[in-house]
């Protein structure tokens, strides 16, 4: 982040939070900003503005309410000085939108400090989501969220300018084969949407999971490979190959977590890698449209990673070669 958009965030930020992002740990992932004040288990997160309704913010505030029923590590959005759960804003001509989260307690866990335990924790975390999810969808709850089909077609009517045709022919083609998956109970329902490793704090065997913006109707699997595919990106097991460190180290665990809340069936993981490809699409098509203002080139390194997970038909053999290169240039991770 330059110097110039942190001090026009920090002057926003003290007028709608009375906190200084000087005092905060911070921590960046393609669309948004993190804060972290340690003093108090406070998080600000600032995002790229995402056009939303009043009802999707009503249906995300109704959901994490319910959510929190069955797992107290949900947090919840506290209002800003002016009493609003969001505060939008510009700067540089760019659209934001602010939020604060109390009751985060630990902290943003490095890719080597990834443990079977933490695996197994997470897993249990996301099972507990997919469940209360599906249990609603059965019973006929339906919020005024968005559906994964829909917000891949806006995405394609922005970005499809500004990407090559071979990268368009892609996107259609996982666009076509997941809508064509069936949309039944128990595999597809609300979704977090943006798992990743910035959006949870984790204190010993507690996982505190925030940033409900992004939640969205999918398959669970768009939840469960956003947040995998987001971890080997990161660095996790550097040592080993994507596919590797994947089916040994990572899924086994989370299974077992997952699968004590969530039931599954025979089939249940089979389309993992294909929803690692289709979520690749999703980010490809998304930071098209983030300019570059207060941003460092993590975006466009971003933007070529995802990429070439897209355009790869093996999408973990083209994380591989992502992790290659960010080994010979010694970065831990994107």
């Amino acid at each position: 982040m330059d110097n110039e958009f942190r001090e026009k965030l920090r002057d926003i930020i003290l007028d709608d939070y009375g906190l200084d992002i000087r005092e905060a740990e911070f921590h960046f992932s393609t669309q948004n900003y993190i804060f972290v004040f340690s003093s108090q288990p406070v998080i600000i997160r600032v995002s790229i503005k995402q056009s939303r309704t009043r009802e999707e913010v009503l249906s995300e505030m109704m959901w994490v309410d319910d959510l929190k029923q069955f797992k107290e590590t949900i947090c919840e959005p506290s209002p800003s000085l002016h009493g609003k759960l969001i505060e939008e804003f510009e700067i540089d001509g760019i659209r934001h939108r602010a939020g604060m989260f109390r009751e985060a307690r630990g902290g943003v866990l490095k890719p080597d400090q990834y443990t079977p335990l933490f695996f197994i924790c997470i897993g249990d975390l996301i099972g507990t989501i997919h469940k209360v999810s599906t249990n609603e969808r059965i019973i006929g709850m339906n919020y005024k969220r968005k559906h994964c089909d829909d917000i891949n077609a806006a995405l394609k009517e922005v970005s499809f300018p500004h990407l090559d045709r071979s990268l368009q022919d892609r996107i259609n083609e996982l666009d076509e084969t997941v809508r064509n998956l069936p949309k039944e109970a128990g595999k597809y329902g609300l979704c977090h949407g943006d798992l990743h490793g910035n959006n949870f704090f984790v204190e010993a065997n507690n996982i505190w999971l925030f940033d409900f913006d992004s939640s969205l109707y999918a398959d669970y699997l768009f939840d469960v490979a956003t947040l995998l595919q987001v971890m080997l990106l990161a660095g996790y097991k550097p040592e080993k190959s994507a596919r590797a460190a994947l089916y040994e180290d990572m899924l086994p665990y989370f299974k077992i977590g997952y699968e004590l809340q969530k039931g599954t069936d025979t089939h249940y993981w089979d389309n993992l890698e294909l929803f690692m490809s289709y979520r690749a699409a999703h980010v490809t098509m998304a930071l098209t449209q983030i300019g570059e203002s207060g941003i460092s080139d993590t975006i466009e390194k971003a933007r070529m990673a995802f990429s070439l997970m897209t355009i790869e038909k093996d999408s973990l053999k083209a994380l591989d070669m992502i992790r290659a290169q960010m080994k010979s240039s010694g970065k831990a991770g994107i």
